[in-house]
């Protein structure tokens, strides 16, 4: 376990930045960790316009991470992308820049679509094997994609944000400060 005084140390070389985000952020640091935080930024000389600029960066992070999760989602083309090229040799590249990006939630749309369009395609290859016909086989694997797209956008949609409006406390679509809100 580390004593006071290496994190006394250790705390006393972060940037005052770093002390308010142990301090932000106390049920992810022991309660040693945020006293000694709380007692090295004590001992410094912090500005009002240190802890408006942390602050304006928090709700900056904030807006950010909701917009990541809420407003960027798959576009119409990236959604047909997935669902008809479901491969994840194919599908690999976009998938990981949306990793390296951060955007849950087109990874989580991605493989949506992926999954349905493989389950719409061993089910149209099901049915051309029981011998039906081409075209109807070809048109209930284009077909799946609509009712998949209105299963993400009216239910996966909204489980996502509702489960945004639990972390971050519930806010209404068209106030101020919530242009992207759906």
């Amino acid at each position: 376990m580390v004593s006071k005084e290496e994190l006394k140390g250790t705390f006393s070389m972060l940037p005052t930045e770093k002390l308010m985000e142990i301090i932000d952020n106390k049920f992810g640091y022991t309660e040693l960790a945020v006293s000694v935080a709380f007692e090295e930024l004590a001992g410094r000389e912090i500005t009002e316009e240190e802890i408006k600029n942390y602050k304006s960066k928090q709700i900056e992070k904030l807006n950010n991470y909701i917009k990541k999760n809420i407003s960027h989602d798959l576009a119409f083309t990236e959604k047909n992308l997935f669902y008809f090229l479901f491969l994840p040799l194919f599908t690999f590249p976009f998938r990981h820049n949306f990793r390296e990006k951060g955007y849950k939630l087109k990874i989580i749309q991605a493989n949506y679509y992926s999954i349905i369009g493989l389950i719409f395609f061993l089910l149209s290859a099901f049915f051309l094997y029981k011998g039906l016909s081409n075209l109807f086989v070809a048109a209930f694997w284009l077909g799946g994609f609509i009712p998949a797209y209105l299963m993400d956008e009216f239910f996966n949609r909204q489980k996502q944000i509702r489960r945004l409006q639990r972390l971050f406390g519930a806010f209404q679509p068209g106030e101020p400060g919530h242009e992207h809100d759906v």
